[in-house]
């Protein structure tokens, strides 16, 4: 019964999630303002158990720090939030038709190349488009064949 209720959440959840472009920006507003408070407990939870798993007692330091595999839950929690965040951010900033740096947060006109606070390059989409399909060649000379040619119109040898 447990699983069935596990199931039907994380469909909720999948369907709100879908529903993102249909959000007010009043909407937008307290879903960020939500996911900010998520992110400052995240990250205060991150804090506490690395505090912790330094083992600091009397203000002394520990012998070593602490392997970073121990707070895995905690930063994939982090990035999750922040993502969705970050995911709100981009589409306000998108009906404006500006984008945000990643490195310095600068906004910066969609089509922009480069960002003018830090330089910055965008990725650069390409489309791919496809090849104009190359003539075969011929095996003796190079000349270019038709296609389905069975001798070269060039040197008059047969292909096959």
């Amino acid at each position: 019964m447990a699983e069935l209720e596990k199931e039907d959440v994380e469909v909720k959840e999948e369907k709100k999630e879908n529903a993102s472009e249909k959000r007010s920006p009043a909407e937008r507003t307290a879903e960020k303002e939500e996911l900010k408070v998520q992110l400052d407990t995240a990250y205060q939870a991150l804090g506490q158990k690395f505090y912790k798993a330094c083992g600091v007692s009397n203000g002394k330091r520990p012998a070593e720090v602490p392997r970073a595999s121990l707070f895995n839950d905690q930063i994939a929690e982090i990035g999750k939030i922040k993502s969705k965040y970050d995911a709100i951010v981009s589409e306000e900033l998108a009906e404006k038709g500006l984008k945000a740096c990643p490195e310095c947060e600068n906004e910066v006109v969609l089509k922009s190349l480069y960002c003018n606070m830090c330089g910055f390059k965008f990725p650069v989409k390409t489309e791919d488009k496809p090849k104009p399909a190359a003539k075969p060649k011929c095996k003796f000379c190079g000349a270019e064949l038709e296609p389905g040619s069975a001798f070269c119109a060039e040197c008059g040898k047969k292909q096959v």
